[in-house]
């Protein structure tokens, strides 16, 4: 009781709401794990917690935490499964509840942060964090990030509040989770000497030599027994892991599918680790020297594809089946948060005081930024983890700032608001015309809809296809007449409307799903088009599938 006593209103406030965002979808999304890479984590947990020797097996082998059977990853999160395993048996609901309380930590530490930045309000970064969309949705998935972000928001708050302070006990503690954070996920790890330097920077003169130090040894002190175990027990030097270089290799091979298959079986054939880390590191920098081109344009398309409204494209240029909630999900929850505070957050890094807090954000995003638009590709919106809880402490300190009557005058942020309407913009161009076209081919399809009702198939037919001319490229309209056709009971003309949606550049999953029933009701033969299904889920995810499937078909009878 005296502990709660000390919790700051504010903090449990942020991890109240927080909790129960991330419990409120779990319970409706009801989701299982999905794609490959969560099974893996999954079960190489499972594996160590199920091994007759785990600490054996934890300390003298890299099997738990192979990737593509060549490459090792940043060690943390196998063993934390582990122990949940141990705690609670091998329940994937209560991995999940540990990391909705993991993930309301989190918003509660990006409060601390805001708060150290802005000021008493400070705390509504946590407050956006606690609501904002894949940040609810990591702790149902199996990922390094549930444990990397816990452990690296707590450790810039930390490090913000040692340097507000004599004592180096709060300063000693941030950078042993930073480097804690490290062998969760090994991004943070480089921003050891980055964090230290901004120490150094920010200390006082009689003093600033002491607080660095202690950074780098309390970073590398919590990273180097792993560091040593690698090297003397597994016989690698290798500081935390090997994918980095994988992930090197494969965002600047610069080749095509054929030429890198065959690098790939070089790589791989290779006897030892450092072989298949040096020849990927040479066929990395190959590619840059061979084609510095092709690199500009992967940094240009990794610079848009980081920052892109992933609802919007999902809606109306990948047009993904996907859930109707889950679209308006993403919308509210994710891109509208990112495009609104995008001006202000620039505002702030461009014009924000230079406080320590104000470095210390600037700093890790432009190196995070470095790494995941620079030097490898981005997957979003995982890769976005690491960004969003001090992007979300930036917005709110830049409409602070803007806000400010004494600020109005300064031009710099006034600058940084400009640069990111102007990017907002750029985000935003490909997507008003596309829903214009959208909303006027769906809705010129109702009357089609009538005309199957009534029986009128030619009339259904010539409408359904005036409505697909509204919206060229799209496969909505013919994917959304098969469906009509499909529940009328005309298997034939419904597969004709889904062929048309099929030979439209989109990617939907709906005209695949729905052949093999179709074909099938048709009298036709269906045995190609269910290996062509087939196929998809494996590359896809079998759930996903299955769910657009119960969307797109009658019910079976």
């Amino acid at each position: 009781m005296t502990l709660l006593r000390r919790v700051p209103v504010w903090a449990a406030g942020v991890f109240a709401l927080a909790l129960a965002a991330r419990l409120l979808f779990w319970a409706l999304a009801d989701q299982p794990l999905l794609y490959t890479h969560q099974y893996h984590y999954f079960m190489n947990g499972l594996l160590i917690a199920q091994h007759p020797d785990p600490w054996t097996f934890l300390f003298r082998s890299d099997d738990w935490r192979l990737w593509d059977r060549h490459w090792t990853i940043a060690p943390l999160y196998y063993p934390f499964e582990a122990l949940v395993f141990w705690i609670f048996g091998p329940s994937l609901e209560a991995l999940r509840l540990v990391q909705i309380v993991l993930g309301a930590l989190t918003a509660a530490a990006v409060g601390a942060i805001g708060r150290l930045t802005v000021g008493p309000r400070g705390y509504w970064a946590g407050l956006l964090y606690a609501v904002h969309g894949y940040s609810v949705e990591l702790p149902t998935w199996t990922l390094t990030e549930n444990l990397h972000n816990v452990l690296f928001c707590a450790a810039m708050a930390l490090l913000l509040a040692g340097a507000a302070r004599r004592g180096l006990a709060t300063t000693a503690g941030g950078a042993a989770l930073l480097g804690l954070s490290a062998l969760a996920r090994s991004v943070s790890s480089a921003f050891l000497p980055v964090a230290a330097a901004w120490r150094w920077w920010y200390g006082e003169r009689d003093r600033r030599w002491r607080d660095a130090l202690v950074v780098v040894a309390c970073g590398l002190g919590v990273i180097l027994p792993w560091t040593a175990r690698n090297v003397f027990v597994i016989g690698d030097l290798v500081p935390i892991e090997t994918t980095a270089y994988e992930n090197i290799w494969y965002a600047n091979h610069f080749t095509d599918e054929v030429r890198f298959r065959r690098q790939a079986e070089i790589v791989h054939a290779q006897e030892t680790n450092a072989d298949k880390r040096r020849v990927a590191l040479h066929f990395a920098l190959r590619g840059l020297r061979r084609d510095p081109g092709a690199f500009v344009d992967k940094v240009r398309k990794n610079f848009w594809h980081f920052l892109r409204p992933e609802g919007l494209h999902h809606l109306l240029t990948a047009e993904s089946s996907m859930e109707p909630w889950r679209h308006a999900f993403y919308l509210l929850l994710d891109d509208l948060p990112g495009l609104v505070l995008l001006p202000p957050f620039l505002a702030f890094c461009a014009g924000g005081r230079r406080t320590a807090a104000w470095a210390l954000i600037v700093l890790w995003t432009a190196y995070y930024l470095f790494f995941e638009i620079v030097v490898f590709l981005n997957e979003v919106p995982r890769h976005r983890t690491g960004f969003v809880p001090f992007f979300l402490v930036g917005g709110i300190a830049g409409i602070a700032l803007l806000a400010r009557r004494e600020e109005r005058r300064r031009a710099a942020p006034w600058i940084g608001a400009a640069i990111g309407l102007a990017v907002v913009f750029g985000l935003l161009a490909p997507y008003p015309a596309a829903a214009w076209r959208t909303v006027a081919a769906l809705r010129a399809l109702a009357a089609a809809e009538e005309a199957v009702a009534r029986g009128a198939a030619a009339d259904a037919d010539r409408i359904a296809a005036e409505a697909a001319a509204r919206a060229p490229g799209s496969q909505r309209p013919w994917v959304r007449y098969g469906r009509i056709l499909a529940r009328a009971g005309r298997p034939a003309d419904a597969l004709a409307a889904y062929e048309r949606a099929a030979a439209r550049p989109r990617v939907s999953w709906s005209p695949t799903i729905a052949r093999p029933r179709l074909l099938r009701e048709a009298g036709q033969d269906p045995a190609a088009a269910l290996r062509a299904l087939h196929l998809l889920e494996w590359n896809a995810d079998p759930w996903l599938v299955q769910e657009v499937a119960w969307r797109e078909l009658p019910p079976p009878l």
